[in-house]
């Protein structure tokens, strides 16, 4: 059993050792899904061939997206979770708590029937043609089935770290990830299933994860626990508007996905998508560890707001910036000198058109980690510190706006244009972040003040 309070370490736990304490399961957790993704590209790639990992690259920015409303009720809740209790207020905790839940698992019903019966048309609209196309639609249908359940599964994972839960988050993570690829071995590998296959592995393992990370809430092990009521609408508004930023990046960063695939399929045709398929796989590795270590920090930042720490939020936000620095230099270094043998991974000796593009567009690709991290780094920062219209307007132009700015003009010059686009685009997307970092300090979110009641409702 656990005593409820394990969440108090927010607030009092020296700076780096929380930092260490809650980065590390984090990046764990991130990287065991990039892992995770990483081996589903090779077994598409390897047992299926180019054409069916170019479905799956079409596909993923849908599923993004519908991944994107489940994140945005997690991750406004979650901001909002985290303030209630650094303020001291358990009741209005539990109660967002449990209205997220209920309305996240509302909401993925609607994205069942929205990928059944639509995924064709969908798919048909991005461009895709023949046997592609119904490979693309074919995975969104069949990963929509677990939606209901699977979409809650982010949510989950959360609320778990929300209550301090950060090893117990990294080894649910871990399950599940493990499980897809097990699934992943026997369907593909094994039994030689098609594209449909690598969906019904992640949807399964995503539904099954779900139900294991419910179990500690229904047993009321956690300060979250499952209450009557609801939350009111203000409250409920105020969930939504904190997680704009997140469905938002979520959004941008799939619509520029279906723009550059768009573009690839006109300059380079299928081999150009698989290509970029690929430097998405590497990239989601990469962004894991960012991705991973702040939405592990996003707790503590939150509480500390909550409980009007300023000072710590500051500390907090320079020692995770040191930390994402290194790595940025890092994963560039190894990417560069890595690149062949990093895209071999999805396709061995196979289609050595697609390993040409892919290798020449991964080492110009992995610069971009040399200040990607900046944004994501200044747009989690932000967000948790109940500022979401900053870091809506840093998620959109670093994810959307800037990348495509650059991506249409320079794509006359070729694939080598595409490539060199996203490389721009990490420089101006750094410069913009920044500049948003400063407008976040002059609203106070490093200065000591009172505890954030005022800016918490009452009632949820």
């Amino acid at each position: 059993m656990t005593s409820g309070t394990e969440h108090e370490m927010y607030g009092r736990m020296p700076v780096w050792r929380l930092f260490l304490k809650c980065s590390i399961p984090g990046m764990i957790s991130g990287l065991v899904w990039a892992f995770c993704s990483i081996m589903d590209g090779i077994f598409v790639g390897n047992f299926l061939g180019s054409d069916a990992l170019a479905a799956v690259n079409l596909a993923w920015p849908v599923m993004t997206v519908f991944m994107a409303v489940s994140d945005m009720v997690a991750a406004g809740s979650s901001v909002r979770i985290s303030m209630h209790l650094g303020n001291g207020d358990t009741d209005s905790a539990r109660r967002v708590f449990t209205s997220s839940v209920k309305l996240i698992v509302a909401i993925s019903v609607g994205f069942l029937l929205v990928g059944v019966l639509l995924g064709g048309p969908i798919v048909s609209a991005m461009g895709a043609e023949g046997e592609v196309a119904d490979m693309a639609a074919q995975y969104i249908a069949v990963f929509s089935l677990f939606a209901p359940v699977g979409l809650l599964f982010f949510a989950t994972d959360n609320y778990l770290r929300i209550c301090g839960a950060v090893n117990l988050s990294m080894w649910v993570n871990m399950g599940v990830a493990a499980l897809n690829v097990v699934l992943l071995a026997v369907l593909i590998g094994w039994l030689g299933c098609g594209t449909w296959a690598s969906a019904f592995a992640t949807g399964f393992s995503v539904a099954l994860g779900s139900v294991a990370a419910l179990v500690p809430f229904l047993r009321k092990r956690f300060v979250l626990r499952f209450v009557g009521g609801w939350m009111d609408m203000g409250t409920t508004r105020r969930v939504l508007y904190n997680g704009t930023s997140t469905f938002f990046n979520s959004v941008s960063g799939s619509l520029f996905g279906i723009t550059a695939n768009a573009v690839l399929l006109s300059v380079a045709g299928n081999d150009g998508v698989a290509a970029y398929g690929i430097i998405m796989y590497v990239n989601s590795v990469v962004f894991s560890l960012f991705t991973g270590m702040d939405a592990a920090m996003q707790p503590a930042i939150s509480y500390n707001h909550g409980s009007g720490d300023g000072r710590r939020v500051r500390s907090l936000f320079v020692v995770m910036s040191v930390a994402s620095m290194v790595m940025g230099v890092a994963v560039a270094a190894m990417c560069v000198l890595a690149d062949g043998p990093l895209t071999r991974l999805f396709l061995g000796n196979n289609s050595p058109d697609v390993a040409a593009l892919a290798e020449r567009g991964l080492t110009v690709f992995a610069l971009t980690y040399l200040l990607s991290w900046v944004a994501v780094n200044i747009n989690q920062t932000l967000a948790a510190t109940d500022l979401p219209a900053h870091a809506l307007s840093i998620g959109v132009m670093s994810q959307l706006v800037v990348p495509t700015a650059f991506l249409v003009p320079m794509s006359t010059l070729g694939v080598d244009g595409v490539w060199w686009s996203m490389l721009a685009a990490s420089v101006g997307s750094a410069a913009f972040s920044a500049a948003m970092l400063c407008l976040g300090a002059r609203r106070g979110i490093f200065r000591m003040h009172g505890p954030a009641g005022g800016n918490v409702s009452a009632t949820g």
